[in-house]
């Protein structure tokens, strides 16, 4: 058996070689694959930045450590409870209304009955604002731009909250809009109702929860 010359190895079989080269031919073309499908995904959003720009000028409301294993967006039951956020800081929940009558009303600016009732709800505010009635208008999913056009339109002076990925809405189980709900001083619901309501039935529904 005839040796190396000192400081030379022997060479490395060939099947070892393929499949070293193998492995990395699949590393490559993993990676590949990876960054194909995050550029079609277009640009990561920018959480803290959407963030920002939807609470500079409305309340956003949130689930967060909310408990509602107790509640049902039914007459008769506790109302869901929901956390609402304030641009300034801080944060508040449906419940530290209690001892106070609550109007929820889901709405959206492309919501035709929405428009339509809107004035009317506006007016009830104005009326009873001084008997602790509370009105809260939540949008459900739209921009910054496109709610605080509609609040100026309407001249809405009652609170408005956003609900950006529609969490309240389905915790208060209702997909169609408008939808408003009567709450009691002792935060149960007293009437729930889907669709366009009368400004009769408004007068009705805030009665029966002063």
């Amino acid at each position: 058996m005839t040796s190396l010359p000192t400081g030379q190895t022997t060479p490395e079989p060939l099947s070892r070689r393929k499949q070293a080269l193998f492995a990395a031919m699949i590393a490559a073309g993993v990676l590949l694959a990876l960054l194909a499908w995050q550029l079609s995904r277009g640009p990561a959003p920018d959480l803290a930045t959407d963030l920002q720009f939807v609470e500079g000028a409305f309340p956003v409301a949130s689930l967060f450590r909310i408990d509602n294993r107790s509640a049902q967006p039914d007459a008769g039951h506790p109302a869901p409870d929901f956390a609402i956020h304030p641009p300034e800081g801080g944060n508040l929940t449906l419940a530290d209304y209690r001892g106070r009558p609550v109007v929820i009303n889901f709405w959206a600016t492309w919501c035709g009955p929405c428009r339509l009732e809107m004035p009317d709800l506006v007016r009830l505010h104005e009326t009873y604002r001084d008997q602790d009635l509370v009105i809260l208008e939540i949008n459900v999913a739209e921009s910054h731009n496109a709610v605080a056009a509609f609040v100026a339109e309407f001249g809405m002076t009652m609170p408005v909250i956003l609900d950006p990925r529609g969490d309240i809405q389905a915790a208060y189980k209702t997909q169609s809009l408008p939808a408003t709900f009567f709450i009691d001083r002792a935060g149960v619901i007293q009437l729930r109702w889907i669709g366009l309501i009368t400004p009769d039935m408004l007068e009705q529904g805030v009665r029966n929860i002063l």
